[in-house]
């Protein structure tokens, strides 16, 4: 017997969805006005119209900003604008804000943006292009970046690195930006872990995936809020949450030390003589150049392992990710279907 459905599944790719995009910031005063002004021209009524969203919210999450972010956020909020205003008591860190953003998305669409405008908003509706074909997840490939040279050197280096590192497939030059379905956020929500580095939890989830390729322009305001600590630790809690080929990385590295001291030992046993009789200041020189080695690959191996039981630590005290000071909530703008956000 075949099979007759009783829809239409173009008519249903078609139909009107909701749509909620998240915005990360902290100390944004310069840029937060361009970005409203930008998401107000982008996500215009006609524009939700034409590209079949019913219902649309922007969710805001304030990092501890020490700025007018967050009162200005607060003033278009006020005024109309269909967005939620979510304020952390503290700086809990970029990753938490996302976090943060997920658990109160409840979209049929939910996006993922910086709000320095380095993620272009028009580029969105592309995305969605790419879910209305049947994909889960949407996330944008940086063809280009306007960076400086040592900043794209280091980026180009990590994501290389850490897609090396993964058991999973971690999408080269894909930072947050995206677009996913209620399915994949509701699985992302799901995991367990406290210490969440969401774009490794996105390529773990699985679910049908495709990049978008875009050029990233400059920030269009502002200095960029990551220093070069604070890049560096996102690198390691980014490969420590997509793997643990680190620790085995660091098991052959010892393997590596002990076969090779063993060599030593046994050549010095076996020509100690021709050694001290020939050439004496070689023999100190070998032992010196092992020890080195050895203890260098020691610490690397403890500095991995540190890196893991430290990550456990945290995690098992399973202190919440962020704290909510304080939630604004406007209106949501709802397309003439009336379909609820």
């Amino acid at each position: 017997m075949t099979y007759v459905p009783s829809f239409d599944i173009s008519l249903l790719m078609q139909a009107a969805h909701s749509l909620n995009l998240i915005f990360p910031v902290y100390n944004e005063g310069q840029v937060i006005e361009l970005l409203l002004r930008r998401l107000e021209t982008v996500f215009s009524a006609d524009a939700c119209a034409a590209h079949g969203v019913g219902a649309l919210r922007f969710i805001f999450i304030d990092d501890g900003s020490k700025d007018h972010t967050a009162t200005a956020i607060n003033q278009w909020i006020v005024a109309g604008f269909p967005a939620t205003l979510l304020r952390f008591s503290r700086n809990f860190g970029h990753q938490a804000a996302l976090s943060a953003g997920l658990d109160h998305a409840d979209a049929d669409w939910v996006a993922v943006l910086d709000a320095d405008l380095q993620d272009p908003p028009e580029l969105v509706w592309e995305m969605i292009a790419r879910l209305r074909e049947g994909y889960d997840v949407a996330y944008a490939l940086r063809r280009d970046r306007q960076d400086g040279l040592l900043k794209r050197l280091g980026c180009w280096s990590f994501y290389r690195l850490a897609a090396f590192l993964a058991d999973i497939d971690l999408p080269l030059d894909s930072g947050d930006f995206c677009v996913m379905t209620r399915r994949v956020v509701a699985a992302m929500r799901s995991l367990p872990e406290h210490l969440r580095f969401p774009r490794v939890l996105r390529a773990w989830v699985g679910f049908r995936q495709i990049g978008v390729e875009y050029d990233r322009p400059d920030r269009a305001a502002g200095s960029t809020k990551y220093s070069w600590v604070r890049l560096y630790c996102l690198a390691t809690d980014g490969i420590a949450s997509a793997s643990i080929r680190p620790l085995r990385l660091a098991q052959i590295l010892a393997a590596v030390c002990f076969l090779l001291s063993a060599a030593i030992v046994l050549g010095i046993l076996l020509f100690r003589v021709r050694l001290l009789a020939v050439e004496p200041v070689m023999l100190l020189f070998i032992v010196l150049i092992a020890t080195v080695a050895g203890l260098g690959m020691l610490m690397l191996c403890l500095y991995i392992l540190g890196a893991y039981v430290g990550r456990m630590y945290l995690e098992v005290k399973a202190r919440p990710i962020y704290i909510i000071m304080e939630a604004i909530h406007g209106p949501a703008r709802i397309g003439p279907e009336g379909k609820p956000q």
